[in-house]
């Protein structure tokens, strides 16, 4: 596993550690996935919540452009 952040106990690390081991790596992986998901999903809402006047296509193309600096075609 990685090493124990300087903040967390040794013996939560460990209880940590025991946990991750005993959901495996399907669920930890299918956690992640989550994870990301909803981080992006309130990304995307606060985009269209300072941007109301932005569609969900140009919200979305706004988030994309933040996290890979690409711009998107503009589509009529």
């Amino acid at each position: 596993m990685s090493s124990r952040p300087i903040d967390t106990a040794p013996a939560s690390w460990s209880q940590y550690e025991a946990i991750l081991d005993r959901i495996g790596e399907t669920a930890r992986l299918n956690a992640a996935i989550e994870l990301s998901d909803a981080v992006r999903q309130i990304r995307l809402d606060g985009i269209r919540s300072r941007h109301p006047e932005l569609s969900l296509r140009e919200a979305v193309a706004r988030l994309v452009a933040e996290d890979y600096g690409v711009e998107l075609p503009h589509v009529e």
